[in-house]
């Protein structure tokens, strides 16, 4: 039987790697992130990229120039980023990060990456997790829960069914 002491430093450690080599996070291209904080704050495109460049230009969401380097924004100044640096691609899960904070409606576009991630950090529903357990955490990151007073019941596009044929297609590729 497994320590689970050492079984949770593996884990955070290798969270830790992945968080500090932004190169091997997954990526949105520029316009496929402005399109996504549109949607999920219901605000037109300009205003969404502008978020996007502010985002990118103070640090808190990590961010590639087109030939695919990751921009250190200690190094970036200001007259940089204005005058051709900009961002083609950012960090997917460092922008859904800041979705999920600020948008109230469901981040259906986070599901499949919150769900993959689980699968990857050794949660595998059905066997060393409950289905329900799994389902409930995956729908808390994504703000997938409907709530009436006291009560919550998954949101469109987040029930048991659809969180299950998600996990059944990541882990049949």
């Amino acid at each position: 039987m497994m320590n689970s002491k050492r079984g949770e430093t593996a884990i955070i450690s290798r969270l830790r790697s992945k968080r500090s080599d932004p190169t091997s996070l997954p990526r949105l291209a520029f316009y496929d992130a402005a399109t996504e904080i549109a949607q999920a704050l219901k605000i037109k495109a300009e205003a969404a990229a502008m978020t996007l460049y502010g985002l990118c230009a103070t640090g808190n969401v990590r961010w590639f120039d087109d030939q695919g380097e990751v921009i250190d924004i200690d190094e970036c100044t200001i007259a940089a980023f204005h005058g051709g640096m900009t961002p083609a691609f950012v960090v997917a899960d460092d922008l859904r990060f800041h979705l999920k904070e600020w948008s109230p409606a469901p981040q259906r576009t986070g599901l499949e990456a919150e769900i993959e991630k689980r699968l990857q950090g050794g949660d595998i529903p059905g066997r060393n997790i409950q289905w329900k357990k799994f389902s409930d955490e995956v729908r808390d990151e994504c703000n997938g829960w409907i709530v009436t007073g006291n009560e919550r019941k998954p949101n469109r596009g987040f029930g048991d069914k659809q969180i299950q044929r998600i996990v059944k297609d990541l882990t049949s590729k």
